[in-house]
């Protein structure tokens, strides 16, 4: 699982952030700050993978706390998140990874996800890895599951404490990386694929 962290001076913003990763069930949020000079201690004492930072901070820009972030650990990946789309040349003009207009969407944030995910899959293939693991992420696996147990969205949603809207996502995204167009084909797919028990 990625190890991520987040910096941004607006916490109900850290807050979205933080549970649309959660949600996604490939990101370990590590650590929110509001103060990136708090991000940069932390990070000079633990390893992280992805960085989602708001720019247009007090203090010290996320512009500039990346630019630190890298000195640091050249891999992390850096992902701008603001209110503001007139940063974005800059943004990517320092390598940035992606760049993410608030307030920030499941769709857009899955977008973001997948380009991570090739990142660090073309980095370090690891073949000993079950299909399952670089096929569906740890909260696909979990909503396909309730799939095959015959559970509706809403009960799933439920069940896993997540909205419809999510399991929505979720399942979509199973039925493209399966090749699939429906829940029926999706179990099929899923067991030939020996990634149903």
């Amino acid at each position: 699982m990625l190890r991520a962290i987040i910096v941004d001076d607006v916490p109900l913003s850290v807050k979205r952030l933080a549970g649309l990763l959660t949600d996604s069930g490939e990101v370990d949020v590590r650590g929110t700050f509001l103060s990136p000079g708090e991000a940069y201690e932390y990070t000079k004492a633990n390893p992280i993978d992805v960085a989602f930072l708001d720019i247009d901070m007090p203090g010290m820009s996320g512009i500039k706390l990346s630019g630190l972030l890298h000195e640091i650990d050249d891999a992390i990946d850096v992902i701008f998140v603001t209110a503001h789309s007139n940063y974005a040349i800059q943004a990517f003009d320092i390598s940035a990874l992606d760049y993410l207009l608030k307030p920030v969407s499941a769709q857009r944030m899955s977008n973001t996800l997948e380009k991570i995910r090739r990142r660090h899959w073309s980095a370090a293939p690891r073949e000993e890895e079950p299909l399952r693991s670089t096929l569906l992420t740890e909260q696909e696996m979990k909503v396909l599951r309730l799939v095959a147990e015959g559970l509706t969205n809403k009960v799933i949603a439920a069940r896993m404490n997540i909205t419809g809207e999510t399991v929505k996502f979720h399942i979509k995204n199973i039925f493209r990386k399966l090749g699939v167009i429906n829940r029926v084909q999706a179990l099929q797919r899923a067991r030939e694929l020996r990634i149903l028990g």
